[in-house]
């Protein structure tokens, strides 16, 4: 009865809706009929959304039907607006009516009356829109508060515990009557399948049958046997290879399982000869083999235990080989509980009978997640081959942990007797990887297909060049982005199928600490659910500001013509911005506006003023040094005693290593308040400068021409500016030349040195051209002591300071 109902139901506002766009005799509809027509439509639906016996599905259907009929009223309305406006320009230009006892002429009160009659008459349908519209959206609201009232009552309902004897007791007094009603089932699906035997259709039946196995085995590994070979012979070298090879493995599992057992359904109800319950039941068996078939070709061909090259994860291999059998695990365990369900729906089993298959169904799939759980932190924390492992991605760490929150609260749901929500926690838990694997592959084959045909190096870059003049640089650009925005759209996707299971949405699990007192601070009422809200906000934008870091500092900026300086900013002022951004919705979800927060900010004035003084103007200098960038990531700066490169600007200091690798860390103010020499600002050439005595009686012209030489050969320095050699100073000792290069970098300075220095002392050499030796002391001796050192020492000889000399 209860799908003749919603049958006739839906006829109903199916011939209500044809109504809409012509009448009976295919004319136009009028506005006016539209608008019973709207009307019959809504008051359908509010006569099916008081059937206590409607299911979500229902209320599904319900919510998107009384949406199209609020957008149809709306759009009546809009529709019936200039017919609005026209009727009151012609009032208008009739003018005011005349004041009392003034007459005017029965044509004009005539055309008075007529025009506002039809003012009155569309201004009156346009209201009536206007209030089926807001009554359709007030009835949208009553099924998302219906929706969200039965999740609650499912997930909140209290059994007996399984430590108890009631829990065994009932489905034990109640086991005959169910095993009596499932026999009666079996006695009909014996019957209807004996008939469709004896139907006369044998050969069909045979037929589907065998071409069903078949395709499920020979079929199947004959397909995948050519998806390897075309993507491994036909498809470009890349990525690509092992995305689409991963796709197609799993919708070959998919399809090949899904549609046999769909032909063996065919086959054995050509004639329709089934009843009406084993006819639902054997559908349902269709759509969960599909299903169970895409879990397990999912998580076969993500793990790929035989063939790691295949493997689209970083997981090793030792890990693949420990879950390798869960996905199967999994996909039976779901099939088997979900045709339990419909089982159960179908006979009509006791109450206690499915409390017991829930609990069942909690136990199992916990068990297997926990167990896949534990064997994926073991391998992870396991050395390979004395390297640690890399490090998780923070979503796959918070999933992970999420999923161990949601196992244990279905334990305590499970032992507390709340069984509905054990099995809800645990049927999620296996529902939301699914949903995140599957989200996985997809992006990864969204990213290897465009950066193939969009790549600068791909096969579609030369045509693009060609044909449209596009840069390579540009058409690999727009493949990021692209990239960017189906990988958003599917990550949007995704997470509406996790929401799915949650009934109406997230906030229904929200919903549940509604009940709980609010606190009252000052003018402020913070709520539970609103600060459950906020802080799930605040982490999953963070979460998401990281995403889009990542994304923009090692896939889409790379591509660009930004120097790495110019990348380091954006990313930075991106970060800062997204956070400002994540922080402001999430007080608007706790419900702190501006002026909620304006006592913290006008208590908080002072403390800024003298204890945050500092911090606050180094943050501001921060951004200042991001905004005009005097200095940005990878200058080489001197600032005081501290000389080196800039490696990271945060948002309080610089961060400045030098020259022995050791890092410094400099206040932001002190690149705004203090002269900043930038050694690669404008110019980031390297001068290098040293200056070489030689000797007196060495030619000049003969030295300069072998250190301009030395200069010229050596590979680092630059011919513009030109090496330049000067005789910079003669004195009585030496004469001093001094020579000057240019080479691309400050940094480089020093070893060009030392190479220069090397070298011409080697040419020098090599040439005869002595160079520079200190001065020597020298005594000459022509006679006796006697001789040479008098009574006063007047003779004595006087040191030589010749220093070709003999000694």
């Amino acid at each position: 009865m209860r799908t003749l109902r919603i049958f006739f139901i839906a006829l109903l506002l199916v011939c209500a809706g044809g109504a809409l766009a012509q009448t009976d005799e295919g004319t136009p509809a009028t506005p006016a009929q539209q608008i019973d027509a709207l009307r019959s439509q809504l008051d359908a639906i509010e006569k099916a959304m008081k059937d206590d016996k409607a299911s979500n599905q229902d209320l599904d259907g319900l919510r998107g039907k009384v949406s199209d009929v609020a957008d149809a009223a709306q759009k009546l309305s809009s529709s019936l607006q200039p017919d609005r406006d026209a009727a009151k320009a012609r009032l208008d230009q009739l003018g005011p009516p005349p004041a009392a006892g003034t007459k005017e002429p029965p044509e004009l009160a005539a055309t008075r009356r007529d025009a506002q009659k039809a003012f009155d008459t569309v201004d009156a349908r346009i209201k009536t829109a206007d209030g089926i519209a807001l009554e359709a959206q007030q009835t949208a609201n009553q099924l998302i508060n219906l929706r969200r009232t039965r999740f609650q009552e499912t997930i909140s309902q209290r059994t007996n515990s399984p430590l108890s004897r009631p829990f065994w007791s009932e489905p034990a007094a109640a086991f005959p009557r169910d095993l009596a009603n499932l026999r009666a089932f079996s006695d009909t699906v014996k019957s209807d399948v004996a008939t469709s035997w004896s139907s006369g259709n044998r050969t069909v039946l045979i037929s589907c049958v065998v071409l069903g196995l078949l395709l499920m085995t020979v079929v199947r590994f004959y397909i995948e046997s050519r998806v390897r070979s075309l993507t491994a012979n036909r498809m470009p070298p890349g990525r690509l290879r092992r995305s689409a090879l991963i796709v197609g493995i799993a919708l070959t599992s998919t399809l090949t399982t899904g549609l046999g057992t769909q032909l063996l359904y065919t086959g054995l109800n050509w004639n329709d000869v089934f009843s009406e319950e084993t006819d639902e039941m054997a559908r349902a068996l269709v759509r969960i083999v599909f299903f169970g078939a895409f879990v397990a070709g999912l998580g076969r061909a993500l793990i790929s235990a035989k063939r790691p090259s295949w493997r689209l994860p970083a997981i090793p291999d030792e890990t693949a080989l420990a879950l390798r059998r869960f996905p199967m695990l999994i996909s039976l365990a779901a099939v088997l509980f979900y045709f339990l369900k419909e089982l159960n729906q179908t006979i009509g089993t006791s109450l206690a009978a499915t409390v017991v298959t829930s609990s069942l169904q909690a136990i199992v799939l916990t068990l297997l997640a926990a167990v896949a759980l534990l064997r994926l932190s073991r391998t992870h924390h396991h050395d390979v081959d004395g390297t640690p492992p890399p490090p998780r991605p923070i979503w796959a760490s918070l999933f992970i942990a999420a999923a161990w929150i949601a196992i244990v609260a279905s334990w305590i749901g499970l032992l507390t007797g709340f069984i509905a929500f054990a099995s809800f926690m645990a049927g999620q838990v296996v529902w939301t990887a699914i949903v995140i694997a599957a989200t996985y592959l997809a992006m990864r084959l969204v990213d290897d297909l465009f950066e193939t045909l969009l790549s600068e190096k791909g096969p579609m870059s030369a045509r693009a060049q060609a044909v449209f003049g596009t840069h390579p640089k540009l058409l690999d650009q727009a493949g990021v982005l692209l990239s960017g925005v189906v990988r958003l759209a599917l990550f949007l996707f995704g997470l509406t199928a996790v929401m799915s299971g949650f009934g109406a949405g997230a906030s229904d699990i929200l919903a549940l600490g509604s009940k709980l007192q609010s606190l009252k601070i000052y003018n402020v009422e913070l709520k539970p659910s609103q600060i459950l809200s906020a802080i799930a906000l605040f982490f999953l934008g963070l979460l998401a500001v990281r995403v889009i870091k990542n994304w923009m500092s090692e896939q889409y900026l790379p591509r660009t013509n930004l120097d790495p300086g110019m990348r380091s900013s954006l990313t930075t002022l991106l970060g800062y911005v997204g956070v400002v951004i994540v922080v402001a919705i999430a007080l608007l979800a706790m419900g702190l506006s501006v002026q909620n927060v304006a006592w913290v900010a006008s208590a908080l004035s002072v403390g800024i003023g003298f204890g945050l003084q500092a911090i606050v103007q180094n943050f501001i200098s921060g951004l200042i040094l991001l905004a005009e960038r005097p200095v940005k990531v990878g200058d080489w700066v001197v600032l005081d005693d501290a000389e080196g490169d800039i490696r990271r600007i945060n948002v309080r200091a610089t961060e400045i290593q030098v020259a022995d690798r050791s890092t410094i860390i400099v206040p932001n103010s002190s690149f705004i308040t203090k002269p900043v020499r930038n050694m690669t600002m404008a110019n980031p050439q390297g001068r290098v400068l040293f200056k070489m005595p030689m000797p007196l009686d060495s030619d000049p012209l003969a030295i300069r021409e072998l250190m301009l030489a030395a200069m010229h050969d050596h590979a680092s320095v630059q011919e513009t500016p030109s090496p330049l050699v000067m005789l910079d100073n003669v004195d009585h000792a030496a004469m001093t030349f001094m020579a000057i290069c240019y080479v691309g970098s400050p940094r480089d300075v020093g070893g060009v040195k030392s190479d220069l220095l090397f070298d011409i002392i080697a040419r020098l050499r090599d040439a005869g051209i002595p160079l520079l030796r200190p001065q020597d002391l020298v005594l000459r001796s022509g006679g006796s002591v006697g001789d040479l050192v008098g009574p006063s020492g007047a003779d004595a000889p006087k040191a030589s300071t010749d220093p070709d000399a003999s000694a």
